[in-house]
């Protein structure tokens, strides 16, 4: 259970990050303005919508569903708990998931409506 409860943890702990190091492709042979100050001003509004939400709401969802299913299928005690955390683990994760590529998604629309082509998201 703890293996399952450290997955949960780094993954919120790595969905904080994604829009800081998030650098798209982008056709660099058309110049459209400073690109590092244009990135950075993207990433900084690609912040703005945490990913860490995601991953706490997909862990608390997780958590919600296994703990129901274990009860349904007729588990009890620390089975329902074990169940509840590795869908909490599992929600985390995919949560992470989908903040991240949220964020990775903001950074490349911000780019393209500042001129930029941008090849690969």
């Amino acid at each position: 259970m703890r293996k399952i409860i450290a997955t949960a943890l780094a993954a919120l702990l790595a969905s904080g990050c994604a829009a800081h190091t998030h650098r798209p492709v982008v056709d660099t042979g058309t110049p459209r303005g400073n690109y590092e100050d244009d990135l950075f001003d993207c990433q900084q509004l690609a912040a703005q919508r945490p990913a860490a939400e995601r991953a706490a709401g997909g862990a608390a969802a997780g958590a919600v569903i296994g703990a129901l299913f274990g009860l349904a299928v007729g588990l009890r005690g620390d089975d329902v708990a074990h169940l509840a955390a590795f869908g909490a683990a599992s929600g985390a994760i995919d949560g992470a998931g989908w903040g991240n590529a949220e964020q990775r998604d903001i950074v490349a629309r911000c780019l393209e409506g500042r001129g930029y082509d941008v090849l690969a998201y």
